[in-house]
């Protein structure tokens, strides 16, 4: 799925990320003139990115899919999205999203994905390709930690490819920076990954329960804007998706 995304759209949003990582900014800059330029950027810039935002956001939506709670699970997205996304590329992202979602419906026919369209839909939100990344990981009973590991070894691969070309790296030096780089990153990962994910829904909830970009439930009040479950719309999900471990 990460890799046919490739193919998608140059601008796909990955995670809070669109496709470029400002990686053509920085060669034109005169920043980026070998790899090992791309591991300081990495290191200073989008590590953190990755995990913190990316790992963490995901760690999150499995809480919210299991919770079977539409609204939080399409905040997440909203958040990922508005991080690094202008206003008027809104539009835009959101058309990403949903030729995003028609890819993985060709590649996974067989898996639910009305309540995910019908929670992007309700809440406005735009379906990064982590939202999704989750989503189908969810439905093929994969744990979380291997969905993150796969996603954190995807952007690295992005980030080299997309590196590679405007450096005309050589294919025998890709691969095995693309290895180290994936080990490294997943290091990172790893020493982050500490919170349970309701201390990071906590947070996010907070910073984010009173901004106008995402409409709230009728019922969602500030009072109990981080005890109470908002279910998806339409029932009968439970039913579908694997049992909680």
């Amino acid at each position: 799925m990460l890799n046919y995304a490739l193919l998608l759209d140059p601008s796909l949003p990955v995670g809070g990320f669109t496709r470029s990582y400002g990686l053509e900014e920085l060669f034109r800059n005169g920043r980026l003139t070998c790899l090992q330029d791309l591991v300081h950027y990495m290191r200073d810039v989008l590590y953190t990115q990755f995990t913190a935002l990316d790992g963490m956001a995901i760690k999150s939506l499995y809480a919210a899919i299991q919770q079977e709670d539409g609204w939080r699970m399409a905040l997440i997205d909203k958040m990922l999205h508005t991080q690094r996304s202008s206003l008027q590329h809104t539009q835009e992202s959101r058309l990403s999203g949903q030729r995003l979602i028609k890819l993985a419906k060709a590649l996974y026919p067989w898996l639910e994905f009305d309540q995910l369209e019908e929670s992007l839909i309700q809440y406005s939100a735009t379906g990064t390709l982590a939202t999704v990344h989750t989503w189908i990981n969810f439905l093929l009973g994969n744990d979380m930690e291997q969905t993150i590991h796969g996603y954190l070894a995807a952007v690295v691969s992005f980030c080299v490819e997309d590196a590679s070309k405007l450096l005309n790296t050589p294919y025998e030096e890709k691969n095995p920076f693309i290895e180290r780089t994936t080990s490294e990153l997943l290091t990172v990962w790893t020493t982050l990954n500490a919170p349970e994910p309701a201390a990071f829904q906590h947070e996010l909830l907070y910073r984010h329960w009173s901004s106008s970009y995402i409409t709230q439930p009728p019922y969602w009040t500030r009072k109990s804007q981080s005890d109470e479950v908002r279910p998806f719309s339409a029932p009968g999900l439970s039913k579908r998706l694997p049992a909680s471990p």
